[in-house]
């Protein structure tokens, strides 16, 4: 009888254990004369991270944009080419990671470059929050 509680109250114990998932969030936003971009990362106990990135075109004529070639170059660093507006004048992308030594902090600094019909702008974010730590139920 002895035995047996112990080994639900260690299987209880694991089970809760499991329950709590912390994880930092950072994000990241800025702009330029045509573009607003924000950068969430989130980063997980399992050593991952997910960067989760929004571009938004500024101007009112979203068709006369044509393909996209941007990058984040951050800690890691991403970018696509030939890429083409949402009707809300957005795009969204999103890389998930697991970084060995780099990790995403809160002084991270992080530029993106946007080039699109022979135009090129590139810009800085700033980080608009540190860290939010959620459990999972």
């Amino acid at each position: 009888m002895y035995r047996k509680i112990i080994v639900l109250l260690a299987f209880l114990l694991l089970l809760l254990t499991a329950c709590v998932n912390d994880s930092k969030t950072f994000t990241f936003s800025g702009n330029s004369t045509n573009w607003i971009a924000n950068l969430k990362v989130t980063q997980t106990s399992d050593d991952y991270e997910t960067q989760d990135f929004v571009l938004e075109y500024k101007g009112d004529d979203v068709n006369s944009v044509g393909e996209i070639s941007y990058s984040v170059v951050s800690v890691g660093s991403f970018s696509r080419s030939g890429a083409t507006l949402e009707e809300n004048g957005t795009l969204k992308d999103s890389d998930k990671a697991n970084p060995t030594n780099a990790k995403v902090t809160e002084n991270t600094e992080v530029e993106v470059t946007v080039e699109w019909n022979g135009n090129t702008e590139k810009f800085k974010l700033d980080m608009q929050l540190v860290v939010d730590v959620k459990q999972k139920e």
